[in-house]
């Protein structure tokens, strides 16, 4: 796998962290940012029974971040900043949010995608008890910020 995934992968698992099942968190169960029902997905797609997430070993992880999260989103064929934000932002957020924030950056400009994904987690607070985990989402865009700006 290219070095630039690994990168990509490296700040999505410090963000992501361990096995948590916070009932607030809308995903359920997850270990490594893989929740219950994608983990489950994967298994079935290799004709395996299903596991608890927690069991979910490193190599895992990365075949179902490479293919279902770096490829899916279109990260093989985009600049490197474009790259790891959709990357992150497909694993955070779902898939379907990297072309809404592509098209607010106008395919061009990171700082507008960055701000794009900001307005969404603002709007996701304003939701239920979504709003305790906007802090964790800024610190976390305002991380993918500073490691993009390196690229």
């Amino acid at each position: 796998m290219e070095k630039l995934f690994k990168t990509a992968l490296n700040f999505v698992l410090k963000w992501e962290g361990g096995y948590v099942n916070n009932p607030n968190d809308k995903g359920g169960a997850t270990n490594k940012g893989i929740t219950q029902y994608t983990y489950n997905s994967w298994l079935k797609s290799l004709l395996l029974a299903p596991r608890d997430v927690r069991f979910i070993t490193q190599e895992e992880v990365e075949q179902i971040y490479y293919k279902n999260y770096w490829l899916k989103a279109g990260c093989d064929k985009m600049s490197p900043k474009f790259a790891v934000l959709a990357f992150d932002t497909a694993v955070n957020m779902g898939l379907a949010r990297v072309n809404q924030f592509m098209k607010a950056a106008g395919w061009t400009d990171p700082a507008l995608f960055i701000k794009a994904r900001e307005a969404k987690y603002k709007e996701f607070a304003c939701f239920g008890n979504q709003k305790i985990f906007l802090k964790g989402w800024l610190n976390r865009l305002n991380d993918l910020e500073k490691l993009v700006n390196t690229l």
